[in-house]
């Protein structure tokens, strides 16, 4: 199976994909991987590292695409950089199953409409993305940026799409529910009350409202909102989850006592902290696309990596792409 690979994308590229690259082959055989990037620095650092260099082709690409661009315009200002390079052979290669990188999200959002286009009947492609729960699971998302702006038909065919997703992911009946100021029928905003009937009437295991500080206690497995709401939610609770680890680093450094103190408790602390790095190890399919689209954490090291390239695998053999088209099929 075929998968390219943005070899430039991340904080930590090359080094964590040419790293993922031989994890990857080594632990999926059938795999053949395709990466985007400098030939001339990417082939030899393989080759020293012993990789299988005959499931192994290249794309040159001499730039990466930077937070600092234009999303919307990247295409045309960097057409030799390593994202446009890799969804230009997305697009025109048939037998290539998927993309994974860990570049800038809006670029990768972009480039997958512009490039790869829609699921047929999809009105809008949605992102989603993982959150630890108090069950020691992850609650679901979406959508968590890809649209500012939606309808609530949008917001229906998310759930449709990520409840294929989690299916095809082991999860046989995943709970949904709408993002919400209350949990009661008939609370929220317009869209969100809109969503709540057109799911409500739907065959989906639909659980109604819930509200933000109710998410993380796992009460659904999924979570339907519109990009602006999700987005905000998402690095609310990311940026909190921060806030306390530095509350806890600056009570650990406190005085000579504090950290006598904190050397028993190193072990603990960890675990507290364990939950919160969901973002960093675990990757957003951009659902409703044509092929198969993950973004992995920009700062995601090569074991995050080469576990997104294994289920972008996964998905391909079970079929995503096509059952969710088949599923919007039968909901129209």
């Amino acid at each position: 199976m075929k998968i390219i690979l943005d070899a430039l994308g991340g904080d930590y590229a090359p080094l964590s994909t040419i790293e993922a690259s031989v994890l990857a082959l080594k632990e999926n055989p059938d795999l053949e991987l395709i990466l985007a990037g400098p030939v001339e620095e990417l082939k030899p650092a393989l080759i020293k590292k012993g990789a299988p260099m005959d499931r192994i082709s290249f794309l040159n690409a001499t730039e990466a695409v930077l937070n600092t661009d234009h999303p919307a315009t990247f295409l045309k200002e960097k057409p030799n950089c390593s994202l446009a390079v890799a969804f230009e052979a997305l697009r025109k290669e048939e037998d290539i199953a998927a993309l994974v990188s860990a570049g800038p999200t809006g670029a990768l959002l972009s480039g997958t409409v512009l490039r790869i286009g829609r699921i047929p009947g999809v009105a809008r492609p949605g992102l989603l993305a993982c959150i630890p729960n108090k069950k020691g699971g992850r609650t679901y998302l979406i959508d968590v940026g890809a649209n500012m702006d939606c309808k609530p038909e949008y917001l229906y065919q998310f759930a449709i799409m990520a409840d294929s997703y989690l299916k095809a992911m082991g999860n046989p009946s995943p709970k949904i529910a709408v993002l919400s100021v209350g949990q009661e029928e008939g609370k929220g905003n317009e869209l969100s009350k809109a969503a709540y009937e057109l799911l409500k009437a739907s065959d989906l295991n639909f659980v109604g409202n819930i509200e933000g500080d109710h998410v993380i206690n796992g009460e659904a497995d999924l979570v339907v909102c519109d990009g602006f709401s999700g987005n905000v939610f998402l690095k609310s609770l990311e940026g909190g989850a921060y806030f306390i680890s530095d509350l806890f680093k600056a009570a650990i450094f406190k005085n000579i006592i504090t950290k006598i103190g904190a050397l028993f408790m190193i072990k603990p602390l960890k675990g507290v902290k364990k939950p919160f790095e969901y973002a960093k190890k675990g990757s957003s399919p951009l659902l409703g696309a044509k092929k198969i689209v993950l973004k992995c954490h920009g700062k995601s090291k090569a074991e995050t990596i080469a576990a997104t390239i294994a289920e972008a695998i996964s998905l391909k053999k079970k079929g995503l792409i096509e059952k969710i088209g088949e599923t919007l099929n039968k909901a129209a």
